[in-house]
This record gives structure tokens, sequence and C-alpha cells, in this order.
């Protein structure tokens, strides 16, 4: 269609525009509006990409097969999240019990397949260490030093302290917390680009002693690149770079309070008359000040405030090595205030009209506020560079969007948003001036540089910060493959990889790239950890575009400035391969139906009010990692689950060592499982429900008639008047209208539950065969080690749980993530 249009006249004939496009007022709150769902979306989209690479680099390796349809699925319900009003922030808010439960169904998913795919992975790796063998993923394609957060389980207790070694046997920095059998460990790690390490934590007599020039005190921090100030209220005074011998603030760095009072739409806008005054206020004291974290790897202090019924935790942090390249601000806010933006502020000593924000696929340059731009959009960084060139700040940030820069030295970062009402439409949006109250938690940041950011490689420290090293805990193995793998490198630091994937109707790898700074990048290296053997140009779509390059098996190309390629790529077979799993499904002897077909009335349900599965969407054969479950035939009055009642189930014969559970429940159950001599507590989630929520609103409804306007003048035909006539025309013809305002009453805690889906449906059956629409329902897979000489599981006496299908695994490795791949709720570690 664009083309149609370029080529309908002469193209000398059109205009040319650089800059943006924007719509002036209505959709400057909506960069920020409905926060945690703006968060989750990008999380999604972050562990989505983590989860593609190692699953193409399990199956090249010859691990289980891609999960393409789970992969699909979890797509299908986060591109359903970034429908119009959904990602806008401007629904209503019973939409968004909706699209967040959503939300953690989709990071449910890709947390699932990344955890199957890095064990696949971890398998064909050498974890054989001295303590606790720790494997670590990097899902970027540079080598990076970075923390690594881990807790870890020690099966003898936590000991007293840890030292920690890395793949060659050298020793990293480190530190340690210790508390009720596990331990909070931080270290730091070089991993390789979309890669694997294995790392050994030792317990020991006393702690790391490595120096890494890191200070702390309750009013400083200090690294070899960073000397932080925080003044008696609790504000950043002071960040001096010792690198490049400057100070970066010329004031504090302060959270301010904007009165927002947009005249219409009040989730969708932003005015100019709220924007041009300054802020009405600013988080301020009294400030409760402590040291956190003080070690070798990072020194951090908290710092508690109130303001405006709201609490905000800012915890910043200094991190050695190449992570102490950036400053990080931590922050965990209970929000409550009214009619206000929350903007982290940083008055800059560097000065100029003009600044640079990230667009994903390029860049643009804005000049200060002014009425028609005032609240603009960016994708993880924006920059401020001085105009002499000699050195700059960008400010890195997590799941936050909006910004806006004031004047010649400030760069402001929207953190919430809670408009009030003006005194146009507004109010019919009352629920909007509560958005967003509730817990929040998320990181922003800043890195310094001389000359111009692509000279000081800040916008990979935002990526850095987006997507953190990755810890899971393994057991001890051994493997051909060494203890380290990296599956793809490119030889230019100008250039991010965007997507690494199978290929959707071959067995090629897709890999797409991008080029982040606005330079050419000619002679190009893409190389694999087997050698290409062919390679093909592709589009977005995956259709050819023409031949590629393949030299001394590496692709060989260029990219244009902010140029965008894509490419399917056939590897040669690997050297090595990782060990074949041998799996095999359990006979279970069903006495239950738990499933109808549409319309038919059930005798039973798989809950006591009768209510079933939908027999249409559940599998006979359902893939899960490695192995697949075998379920029993679904249709009405078919017995096809187990009643948990205390049953002897007896395993196959062979050398297993991991049964797999297929289970759900009716409402949440604890049930013990027997193996062996071992018994394990697993709790078995409800089979129907949400599987996770943020902070929901509770409210009183109120009806409100609309008041009649008066007639207006016979001359006045502005809109208003327009407007007037035609409100006095309908209440005429129909009577009064009569709007909803909604009476904020309180906040429900939000919630997720942590059980791996491992089917879900969209809808549920009534007794009567009735579709229950967007009711979903759930199955979850669990995983037990068989101890050996253990020969049956007893499965628990709870009635209310069913036993959809069990398959025992011979299987080299197992993987647990040793931090939450994904928010957690209701009490628990972030």
């Amino acid at each position: 269609m664009f083309l149609d249009i370029i080529h309908s006249g002469e193209e000398n004939h059109l205009l040319h525009y650089k800059g943006d496009l924007e719509l002036t007022n209505h959709s400057a709150g909506s960069l920020t509006s409905e926060a945690v769902h703006k968060r989750w979306n990008r999380k999604n989209e972050i562990l989505a990409d983590a989860a593609e690479r190692a699953s193409t680099a399990a199956v090249w390796l010859g691990g289980p097969a891609y999960p393409r349809e789970r992969l699909t699925d979890a797509w299908t319900l986060v591109l359903g999240g970034q429908f119009h009003d959904l990602m806008a922030g401007t629904a209503t808010p019973k939409a968004y019990t909706y699209s967040w439960n959503d939300d953690v169904i989709a990071l449910n998913q890709f947390a699932g397949v990344l955890t199957r795919a890095a064990s696949a992975v971890a398998s064909g790796l050498d974890t054989q260490v001295q303590g606790t063998p720790v494997v670590v993923y990097n899902q970027l394609n540079t080598e990076r030093e970075d923390v690594v957060n881990a807790t870890l389980n020690f099966s003898q207790g936590a000991p007293q302290a840890v030292r920690v070694f890395g793949p060659d046997g050298k020793e990293v920095p480190s530190q340690f917390e210790a508390g009720n059998g596990l331990g909070d460990v931080l270290f730091l790690a070089k991993v390789p680009s979309v890669g694997f390490a294995i790392y050994d934590v030792r317990s020991a007599d006393a702690p790391s002693s490595m120096s890494t020039d890191l200070k702390v005190s309750e009013s400083s921090l200090e690294n070899a690149r960073y000397r932080v100030s925080i003044d008696s209220n609790g504000d950043v005074s002071s960040i001096y770079d010792k690198k490049i011998k400057k100070e970066l603030l010329s004031a504090p760095a302060r959270l301010a309070l904007q009165t927002e009072h947009p005249h219409d739409w009040p989730a969708w806008n932003m005015d100019w008359d709220d924007q041009k005054e300054p802020p009405r206020g600013y988080v301020s004291g009294p400030a409760q000040i402590r040291v956190v974290e003080n070690g070798p790897v990072r020194v951090a202090v908290e710092v508690t405030r109130e303001t405006e019924d709201s609490k905000f935790v800012q915890t910043i942090r200094l991190s050695a090595g190449d992570a102490g390249n950036r400053v990080e601000f931590g922050n965990v806010i209970d929000w409550m205030t009214k009619a206000a933006a929350l903007k982290a502020t940083f008055p800059l000593t560097a000065s100029n009209p003009v600044a640079t924000y990230n667009w994903g696929l390029g860049t643009i340059q804005r000049t200060n506020n002014d009425e028609l731009k005032f609240e603009v959009a960016s994708h993880q960084w924006f920059d401020l560079t001085d105009k002499s060139g000699d050195y700059g700040v960008t400010i890195l940030s997590d799941c936050k969007t909006g910004s806006d820069k004031p004047d010649d030295n400030t760069l402001r970062l929207t953190l919430l948003y809670t408009p009030g009402l003006g005194t146009g439409n507004g109010r019919g949006y009352s629920d909007q001036t509560s958005q967003d109250w509730g817990h929040h938690e998320f990181i922003y940041g800043l890195a310094s540089h001389a000359g111009n950011w692509t000279r000081g490689n800040t916008d990979w420290q935002a990526q850095r910060l987006n997507a953190p090293l990755i810890a899971f805990q393994s057991d001890s193995h051994p493997g051909t493959m060494g203890k380290s793998f990296s599956f793809l490198r490119i030889n230019s630091d100008h250039v991010f990889v965007s997507a690494v994937k199978k290929a959707e109707e071959s067995n090629d790898v897709i890999i797409r790239i991008l080029e982040m700074r606005g330079e050419r990048v000619p002679n190009l290296r893409i190389a694999f950890a087997g050698p290409a053997v062919a390679a093909r140009e592709v589009n977005g779509q995956e259709l050819p575009l023409g031949p590629a390059t393949v030299v001394k098996g590496e692709v060989e190309t260029s990219l244009e400035p902010y140029g965008i390629r894509t490419f399917a790529v056939k590897l040669a077979s690997p050297a090595k391969t990782l060990p074949a799993v041998r799996w095999q499904a359990v006979d279970l002897k069903y006495d239950l139906a738990t499933a109808s077909q549409d319309g038919a009335t059930a005798k039973t349900g798989f809950d006591a009010a009768g209510e079933n599965l939908p027999a249409d969407m559940l599998p006979t054969s359902l893939p899960y990692g490695a192995i697949t479950f075998r379920l029993g035939p679904a249709w009405t009055d078919h017995a096809n689950a187990l009643v948990a009642r205390g049953q002897s189930i007896a395993l196959p014969p062979g050398n297993f060592n991991r049964v797999y559970i297929l289970a759900a429940a009716d409402g949440d159950q604890t049930g013990t499982f027997q193996l062996g001599q071992f018994a394990h507590d697993l709790k078995i989630q409800d089979w129907q429900g949400f599987i996770g929520q943020w902070d929901s609103r509770t409210w009183n409804i109120h009806r409100v008639e609309v008041p009649t306007p008066a007639e207006p003048a016979p001359s006045d035909h502005s809109y208003q008047a327009e407007m007037d006539r035609r409100i006095r025309r309908r209440i005429q013809e129909r009577g009064p209208i009569v709007h909803t305002e909604m009476e904020y009453t309180g906040l429900t805690p939000g919630f997720i539950k942590r059980a791996p889906v491992a089917w879900y449906a969209s809808h549920h059956h009534t007794a009567e065969g009735a579709n229950e629409v967007y009711s979903y329902c759930y199955l979850y897979g669990y995983s037990l080690d068989i101890p050996d000489g253990a020969t049956s599981l007893t499965l628990p006496d709870n009635d209310k749980i069913r036993i959809m299908a069990i398959t025992v695994a011979d299987q080299a490795g197992k993987l647990h993530p040793a931090q939450p791949l994904y928010d957690v709720l209701g009490g628990g570690k972030q």
C-alpha cells in the first residue's frame, strides 16, 4: 500500500519530514499508564527471547524438539496484550484482570521453556565441581562480566561463608548471606555471547577477601568508576566519574511529583498547562538510610521515605568489574498518590538543547519540552551529551518508556502516572484517578561516557540492565562440552542480535541483526558453535529475499546505518551431541471423567460443581520438554483422570531417574508424594481461576445523571455548542443520560502462582457442557527425582487431586532456577 502511494505521483513533489509524528496530548499519559501490564509485556519479550535462543541451541546440539507450539501459544497471549487500549493503559479495570492473567501465563510458559532448554544444554556441560555447580546463562550477543544473584539450596545446610570459582578454576569476587538452609550468593561472572558458563560455589570458613575497590557508608558509595554521595534527605547529591574526571550532577537527583489534571481523557492525556509548571513537590524525608550490601561484588544503600500517602524504598547500588560502569537505582514503591506523575529527575552538568532517544531500531534526536512535544517515548535508554561533545550521561530504563526534557541540562524518566480529573470529559473515567495504586518494583540506572554514547558503549549497559545474567543450580555430572559454551558470536559491538530462533518451516536457524549506532558496518561476520554450510536472506515472515554469503563456515554480510537483516542459516551437525533422554509413559487406572464435549451434560466433573475440561481442546499426547505425557481419551463421561487416594503406582523397570506428574486439583491442595524412603510435599494448584493478578482495586458503583446543558445561542456554532445541542436532542429523544462513577474502596493484594503450566485452555465447561468463556483451565507439570531402589510412587491421600498422566525418564542433568525468572508477588522475593 505504501509503495502504491509513493508511486502514484511524482516522488520529488512529496514532502520530506524528519522527526516525531506524535499525538501531542492524546498518548502522552499512555506511555506510562497501567505500569504493571507494560512491565510484564516487556519482561515477556525478554524472557521469550532468552527461551528461543536457548531452545535453538539445545535443538542443534541434539536435545528435545523445538517447543514451537508452546512458544507460539505464549506469544499469542503477549500479542493480545498489545491490543490498543490494553497496552495504552486505557482499558477498563476489569479488562486488566484478564490481561494480567494472560501476562503471567506467558511468563510461566517462557520460564518453563527456558529452564528445560537450559537443562538440555547443561546436560552436555561438565558440571563436576568441588562445591555446588551453578550454570550461568547470557542471552545477549556480547561477552559480558556482570553480577549474578543466586539463591542456592545446600543439602548439608547453608555454610557460614562461600568462595566462588569460574570455569577456568580461578576465584571470582563473591559475597554471601545465609538463612534457613538457603544462601544468597552474589558473584561476578564472565559469560560468553549467547552462552553458558559453569561456576563453582564452595563452602568456606571465611568469605572472599578479594579486593575490588568498593566502599560504602550511609552517605556514600564508591567503586573503580564512580563516587556517589547521598544527602540527609536521601537523595543522590553527587555522582563523580573518576574515569573521565567529571561531576555528573548539577543538583541532587530527586523523585519529583508533577501535578497532572488533563482536561480530557485522563489515562490517555497529559496537558502542556501542567507540564510547563514546576513539580509540586519531591519525595522527601525524614529518610531512613542504611547500608544493605557491603562486599567485594556490590555495595548498596537503602533509603526509605514516605510522601503524599506513598512509601518509597530506593536502593542505590554500585558493583565491581565491568558491571560497575553503571549506577543502579532499585525501587520498591507502594503508590497511593493522587493526581501526579512520579518522575526520576536528573539535573546534569552536561548541557545541550538536544538529546538522543533510543527507538529500538534506531535513535531520534529531540529538543527541550514545548507545547507540541513534552512527554516522549524511548526504549531502554536516552542520552544527553554535552554540546562540547566531551562527555555525557545515558539514562537506563527497565520497562519505563515515558520521559521529558524540561531544559538544556535536565532529563526526567516518568515512572508512574495517576491522573486527576480535569474539567472536560474526564468525569466519565473516575476509575483512572486511582490507576496504578499498589505495589511496584523496577530498576533504572545511569551510565556516563567520554565523547558521545556510541564511544562509551552505554547502549549495551541498557541491554545488560534489562537482561541480567540468569543462574541455575545444577547437579554434578560429566559432560563432553567442557565448562562453557557459546552458540553464536559477532565481530562488531555495533550490532545487536534481536532474534535467534528455529525457522517456522525448516531446520534452519533464524537470526535477525540490526545496527545500533547509525554507522555502516562492513565485513560483518556471524559465527556459530558449528560451521554454517548454507545461508539465505529472508524477511520478517521468513520469506526468501536472496542468497547470503558463507565464508569459512561464517555468514559474511554488511549493514547500513540502523540497518536490519534476517538470515536463515543451515548449520553443520555438532561434533558433540547431548546425551539422549529415554522416557516411558506409565499406565494409569483412571477412575474419574474430567472432560466433556460442547453441549454435553456430564455425569461427573473435574470439580465438585461438575464443571469440566473442554474435551475438544484436551490432547491425548502432550510434549513437555524432553518427555511426553500420554493422556486418556477425552470425551464426555469417559474416565481420564486418577483421583489421588494414597494409591501405589508401580514404576516401569529400568534405570529411570526422574518422574513427571501431570496434575491439577479442585482448589489449591498440598499432597505428599512418596518415592522409596523419600517424601515430597507438592502444592497442586487449582485447575481453574487466575494464576496471577496484580493489586486489584475494589469499588462502589454509582449511577449519576448527566446535567442537561443550557441551550446555546443561535449564533454560536462552536464545537462545544454543537456538542451541547446533540446532548440536548439525545436527552429529549431518549431520556436522561446516566454515567457510571466508580468509588475506590480498597486494594486486593496481587499474587502469582508458581507451578509450571503444562497445558491450558481459554475456557472450561459447565456441568451442562456450556462454554465458560475466558475462564481458563490448567494442568501442571511436576517432577521429582527417583532415588536408587525406588520401584513405586505413592500418591497423596487427597481426593481433590487429579492425576492426568505420569511419565518416567532417564535424563542427564537437572537444573532449577536459582533466582525468580519473573516477578514474585504475595510476599515473595523479587
